[in-house]
């Protein structure tokens, strides 16, 4: 198999980390400079038509795109260390996590930056009025996750799982390019910290 990834980029570092605690060492990772718009070349849109990455290229030929896919395929294949869920409640649990995560405080993060960074202005349309309000929305969403995460060392079923991984990397990369200091929120912080210790987060 093979990965094509960036090491800028918070998705494919997401499936990074979960080949690592997988301790997968089959697939080949392939990096695209983002800055030379690697990603929009003919040859990876016929890869990967939406020139997104991670894709994740199988011994047949066959594509899959989509960190979330990416990671399910891969615990399917590679079912220990389980980072789904063992059985109804934990698959439930961690899938509703990882999922309010992406939408309540990712994404808004994610919009914040891409439409207001002088940077991102060659890659996408920005409104900043647009950008400036999902910022806010996004501050909103780090207090509410700052009081949820208080009393917990993981974010579901008290075990590390793919929702800590969706949290920790979107976190890690996208709040300081907000302009937003992590250490304003610290029982966030303080859990960003201890999960960035684990050796997956080190690769």
């Amino acid at each position: 198999m093979k990965l094509y990834s960036s090491p800028v980029a918070p998705s494919p570092r997401k499936v990074l980390i979960f080949i690592a605690e997988k301790g997968i060492e089959n697939i080949e990772v392939k990096n695209l400079d983002l800055g030379k718009l690697e990603h929009k070349t003919s040859e990876y849109k016929e890869i990967a038509p939406n020139s997104r990455i991670p894709a994740l290229v199988l011994d047949n030929g066959e594509v899959i795109l989509e960190t979330t896919a990416i990671c399910r395929y891969l615990e399917c294949l590679y079912p220990d260390p389980n980072l789904f869920g063992i059985d109804e409640n934990e698959i439930a649990q961690i899938e509703m996590w990882y999922s309010r995560i992406s939408f309540e405080l990712m994404m808004p993060l994610m919009f914040g930056f891409r439409h207001t960074h002088p940077h991102m202005s060659e890659l996408e349309n920005q409104n900043n009025e647009f950008g400036l309000a999902q910022r806010e929305l996004a501050i909103k969403s780090l207090k509410y996750y700052d009081e949820i995460i208080a009393d917990k060392e993981y974010i579901a079923c008290g075990k590390f799982s793919y929702a800590d991984i969706q949290a920790v990397t979107s976190l890690q990369f996208l709040v300081r390019l907000n302009k937003i200091d992590i250490n304003d929120y610290e029982n966030l912080s303080n859990y960003v910290d201890n999960i960035a210790l684990r050796p997956s987060f080190a690769k």
